[in-house]
């Protein structure tokens, strides 16, 4: 017994198989456009035209000899961050002006803003609204007096 398959079978074959890869193109593209999570590095083009600076800010970052710890917290409605800045002999910076802006990896289009206070341990404290767990860039500004430290502090919120 023989199958004979006639001509107009394989002209549907092939536009079966071309409205197939259409329709996965068009999903592939409707995945890649509505991802939420997407982030495009904010004014990468003036970020990299001044990377003279911001290598300088390093060095400048480095002579200073401080070192920043960050670690998140779960409070009631929210998420308390806790961040320490110590000097070159371990001793706490008080007195320094604190901002820091969060950066989840899973959600980098969309940065949490924040000011820190001084707290009693020496330490700087803000608490946010409830975040999400997962690996979080904690970029950092602090200013005292003519100094500035501008470190990131990469921390995990567990809640």
């Amino acid at each position: 017994m023989t199958i004979r398959l006639g001509g107009r079978f394989w002209a549907w074959f092939v536009a079966a198989l071309l409205v197939a890869t259409a329709a996965a193109q068009g999903i592939m593209l409707y995945a890649a456009t509505h991802d939420p999570t997407f982030a495009v590095e904010a004014d990468y083009y003036a970020r990299g035209v001044a990377f003279d600076s911001t290598m300088a800010l390093e060095r400048r970052n480095a002579s200073l000899g401080w070192r920043a710890t960050a670690a998140f917290a779960a409070v009631a409605g929210g998420t308390r961050l806790r961040v320490r800045l110590s000097d070159a002999t371990g001793a706490p910076v008080r007195g320094a002006r604190v901002r820091a802006a969060l950066v989840s990896n899973l959600d980098a289009s969309h940065p949490v803003a924040v000011t820190l206070a001084a707290d009693d341990s020496g330490g700087y404290v803000a608490t946010t609204g409830a975040l999400r767990r997962g690996l979080w860039d904690v970029q950092l500004d602090a200013r005292r007096d003519a100094d500035r430290f501008t470190p990131v502090v990469r921390a995990e919120y567990t809640p």
